[in-house]
């Protein structure tokens, strides 16, 4: 449970597809200047549908496109423009084309120590401190179950997949730790 958690939530997909169509993002655009994330405000229909944790999670949700046979290298979401929004922990929601063949690969240090950035604020990106020392510690696939996410700690994808994979990041709201998304997960008996 270090770095992601399987969660008990039922949701639609098809609501979740009508979501990412509404947002009309132009994926061959998207494909052309690799840019693998778009923030959309949440609407009240899908907010509703999520239920009592939507309460926890920001105005704002991550579509992510990962576009066929592209990789993305070793990286840590979650930062903000300032450490104050910097966020790091999501529930991550298959959408599309979620199968074996797309692999998300979480990164640490061989002796455990913590994982350090240094925050460019002005860009809202943070850089791992001696990424190069990274091991391979898990493999996770995603397939039909939404996972509590954990940003802050580096991880890359691989992806082997001919078709355009879909989902969607939902941010907990900044002031909520790891343990504390896990916590609430547990009170409202998703894990």
């Amino acid at each position: 449970m270090k770095y992601i958690v399987p969660l008990k939530i039922d949701y639609d997909k098809k609501l979740c597809k009508a979501f990412i169509n509404s947002s009309k993002l132009d994926f061959l655009e998207l494909e052309k200047n690799q840019k693998w994330h778009n923030n959309v405000k949440i609407t009240d229909d899908l907010k509703k549908h999520f239920g009592e944790i939507s309460n926890y999670l920001k105005d704002k949700i991550l579509i992510l496109t990962l576009f066929p046979n592209k990789q993305i290298k070793i990286h840590a979401d979650g930062a903000g423009t300032t450490k104050d929004n910097t966020y790091n922990v999501s529930i991550n929601f298959p959408v599309e084309n979620c199968t074996e063949d797309t692999i998300t690969h979480f990164w640490d240090f061989e002796d455990g120590r913590e994982i350090k950035y240094i925050h460019h604020e002005k860009l809202g990106t943070r850089e791992i401190i001696d990424k190069n020392l990274l091991m391979l510690k898990q493999n996770y696939v995603f397939k039909n179950k939404a996972a509590l996410f954990r940003n802050e700690y580096p991880h890359s994808v691989s992806n082997k997949c001919k078709d355009l994979r879909l989902m969607l990041s939902w941010r907990f709201k900044p002031e909520y730790s790891w343990k504390e998304a896990i916590e609430i997960c547990k009170d409202l008996k998703l894990i």
